[in-house]
């Protein structure tokens, strides 16, 4: 079993990068050319990104079986753990729904097909999942931003969004690299907290999705998944055996930061000052940090899920397709509001003011988030039927 267990995790951490390479050696290199050509790489890529979810979701048995049994996959640079192994499920699900969305439009060249670079960042992200350095960890998720700016920003306009992203990306693994290096354990949980928080774009260096670039939906589920990618992996550290106050402010710091970030989305959902879709993806991130700060890697999971599956297709919210958009939004809104519940759980299990205090942070959301999506979708015309006038009258 240990060797099916290796053989498994070595394919399901390989495929991505060997199938990125297929589709960037054959594929074209933008979506303007043939429509033909375009579509069969296209399914090419939705093909390949299927093998690699089935590859992942194989990984999670054995990992449950081997730390079940004590034997366990360390292989000394790799800990093969089983929450490490649901969240690389959880990042190569947001890599199918990406791949099976209708693209959109494409204007500019890449330097290689677009279709191949969500396979390479979600394979340096599944092996930041998977490394036991943290500061591999870090390098790892500074690696993916940096190389969806460097091949796919390449046009006029987008070069500010991408120093910007790069920056932040850049920083915060500064950071993380220079707190865990920090002989100080009370200085070395500060500093990699707030590394972190750079690098997962929480409060107060909030990244707006909206102020992105709304032309490719890809620029955004690449941005997304390298954040949930950080929140997952800081969900895995603090479940590690770290110094006691190294964890301490870690967790505190998460916490903290995810309450804000909660917060302000809720209030900005409030007054209507973003689009809502935005800012719900960015509640969902502040509330996948608190359960992060609880140690609860699970529920963070939970929290992530729905804005990783439903973005690519809530793009086409302009699109009269109602049945596609009633299905996203209750991808996008149920997982969160299970992730709120299990973290109200939980945090009233071990504080009841911190949890009145996440009640409070989260209240002013909950009836626009509530009223938001259904409104949206359009009703079935029913044949035949008089339309109803504005006093009610047939």
């Amino acid at each position: 079993m240990l060797i099916a267990a290796d053989i498994i995790l070595f394919l399901s951490l390989v495929w991505p990068f060997l199938a990125g390479a297929i589709i960037a050696a054959f594929g074209p290199e933008s979506r303007t050319g043939d429509e033909e050509t375009q579509n069969r790489f296209s399914q090419l890529a939705a093909n390949f990104s299927l093998v690699a979810v089935v590859l992942a979701a194989l990984n999670v048995p054995l990992s449950l079986y081997l730390a079940v049994t004590g034997q366990g996959v360390e292989l000394g640079w790799m800990i093969e753990a089983p929450l490490a192994t649901i969240g690389c499920l959880l990042l190569h699900i947001s890599l199918v729904s990406q791949c099976f969305a209708p693209p959109l439009p494409e204007e500019e060249r890449a330097l290689v097909a677009r279709d191949a670079v969500p396979f390479w960042t979600t394979g340096l992200l599944a092996l930041a999942m998977m490394l036991s350095e943290p500061v591999a960890r870090a390098a790892m998720l500074l690696s993916a931003p940096v190389l969806s700016v460097i091949l796919l920003n390449t046009g006029a306009g987008r070069a500010l969004a991408g120093w910007n992203t790069l920056r932040r990306a850049a920083t915060g693994a500064l950071l993380v690299c220079s707190g865990f290096l920090h002989p100080d354990p009370i200085i070395e949980g500060m500093l990699a907290g707030c590394g972190f928080c750079l690098l997962a774009s929480l409060f107060p260096c909030t990244l707006s999705l909206s102020a992105t670039r709304t032309d490719r939906a890809g620029d955004v589920s690449e941005i997304l998944r390298a954040n949930a990618a950080t929140l997952a992996v800081v969900a895995l550290l603090v479940t590690f055996p770290l110094p006691p106050v190294t964890a301490l402010g870690l967790r505190g710091l998460f916490f903290a930061s995810g309450l804000a970030t909660l917060a302000l989305a809720a209030v900005r959902l409030r007054l209507r000052s973003a689009p809502a879709t935005s800012l719900l993806t960015q509640a969902s991130m502040g509330l996948a940090a608190v359960s992060a700060g609880l140690a609860h890697p699970l529920v963070a999971d939970l929290a992530v899920f729905g804005p990783l599956v439903a973005t690519p297709w809530l793009s086409l919210s302009g699109k009269p397709n109602s049945r596609v958009t009633l299905l996203a939004d209750q991808a996008f809104l149920l997982p969160g509001f299970a992730a709120l519940l299990l973290a109200v759980m939980l945090v009233a299990g071990t504080s009841l003011p911190l949890a009145l205090l996440l009640i409070a942070a989260v209240w002013p959301a909950l009836r626009p988030g509530v009223r938001l999506f259904p409104s949206r979708v359009a009703l079935p015309k029913v044949s035949g039927a008089k339309p109803v006038n504005r006093e009610g009258r047939s």
